[in-house]
């Protein structure tokens, strides 16, 4: 009884509050700034691992496949965390001591963090959470897409492990994002540290955002593609499986290059890329596939020393001639490419190869590596080459 009056006054303390204050409720959602960072994080989790069930099968890459699969793993996730109760703690990270040195703050912090986490539960869940995404997943496989994936006890443990780095991975960054954050509100240092940081976050990011308004216009797809200035395509090398066939990414840019030359829009195609044994040979298996698809044999150049954007760029002009070319490569990789081609003294405009349905985890990592690329490569060639 004594409880339940403790309760109603509590509530009604709030409605109070909420009738005096109206700035109360940003401020709850301040407070509880920790726990809508974790809960997104850890759905975001959910959602990678189950992007990688989708590696190999093209259909399950769709949207649609996608949010059917991993929606109710998203359910399961949050029902299990509900009984489980691990954010209940979450919310109520703050400093609870205002004396003492930096260093012991920060030990008392960490603690406290660390605890919060309430790890021997969470592990619990997402153990049960990564077994529900298998079972559930492969049915999906089986009586929605029509393939046949029987369940792998090995398939399952790898599963289970992959997802939980991601998880650790996250919650590790989680936990630093929060100590740094508590910290700040205590020491001056500290919060000069991350407002410097901020800055450097956002500056970095300003002149890939230029490079990328920049050469806009010198971008094409294969529909808008009726007139290019150049008549050679420069193909860009790509993964080879170890069972010596092209990956996607590769297959697509080389058949994109092969559609402009069959529609007359090239009449000269440079196979560009690493040809040792270590990478299984990539001009090879391009100019096999070109071959496969009747091109022939005189309008295809091998350059097997393509080992990376800037020697694929710098050999079109040093080795063929070439000072004017059409880029062939995926979207995420179109405006470094056509930065190198200019560094390097190459007139260019690119194509685009994004033929397939990539799986969606592959394809935001080869975005979030090429934009942190652009940059890097922007202060390499203007302040360091």
């Amino acid at each position: 009884m004594q409880r339940v009056k403790q309760k109603n006054r509590r509530r009604s303390l709030l409605y109070f509050e909420l009738w005096i204050n109206p700035l109360y409720v940003p401020c709850i959602i301040i407070v509880m700034i920790n726990l809508i960072l974790l809960l997104i994080g850890d759905l975001a989790v959910c959602a990678l691992q189950g992007f990688y069930m989708g590696v190999g099968i093209r259909e399950s890459a769709g949207l649609i496949n996608i949010s059917a699969m991993t929606i109710p793993t998203f359910l399961f996730w949050l029902l299990l965390s509900w009984l489980l109760g691990i954010y209940r703690r979450i919310h109520g990270l703050t400093p609870n001591e205002n004396g003492g040195s930096l260093r012991a703050a920060f030990g008392r912090i960490c603690r406290e963090v660390f605890n919060a986490q309430q790890v021997l539960r969470l592990g619990i869940v997402w153990i049960c959470t990564s077994l529900f995404a298998v079972f559930w997943q492969t049915w999906y496989w089986n009586h929605i897409l029509r393939h046949d994936r029987g369940i792998s006890l090995r398939f399952t443990l790898w599963f289970c492990m992959a997802g939980f780095s991601f998880l650790a991975f996250w919650r590790f960054a989680w936990s630093i994002f929060v100590i740094v954050r508590v910290l700040a509100r205590r020491n001056r240092f500290v919060r000069s540290l991350c407002y410097l940081s901020v800055v450097a976050i956002i500056l970095y990011q300003i002149p890939a955002l230029l490079l990328t308004i920049r050469y806009h216009s010198q971008k094409y797809t294969l529909q808008e593609s009726d007139e290019l200035p150049y008549k050679t395509a420069l193909v860009f090398g790509a993964g080879v499986y170890q069972n010596g066939t092209a990956s996607s990414v590769l297959r697509d840019r080389v058949n994109t290059a092969v559609e402009l030359y069959h529609e007359g829009k090239v009449d000269k195609l440079i196979m560009s890329g690493d040809n040792s044994d270590r990478s299984r040979n990539e001009v090879d298996v391009m100019t096999a596939l070109a071959l496969q698809d009747n091109v022939p044999q005189e309008a295809i150049l091998q350059d097997g020393w393509g080992l990376d954007t800037a020697l694929t760029c710098y050999n079109a002009l040093q080795k063929f001639g070439e000072d004017s070319v059409v880029v062939v490569t995926q979207a995420f990789h179109t405006t470094r490419a056509l930065y190198t081609c200019e560094h390097f003294g190459v007139d260019a405009v690119s194509v685009t190869a994004d033929q397939s349905i990539y799986n969606i985890f592959s394809w935001m990592m080869w975005y979030l590596r090429d934009w942190a690329g652009l940059t890097l490569t922007w202060i390499h060639y203007e302040f360091i080459q």
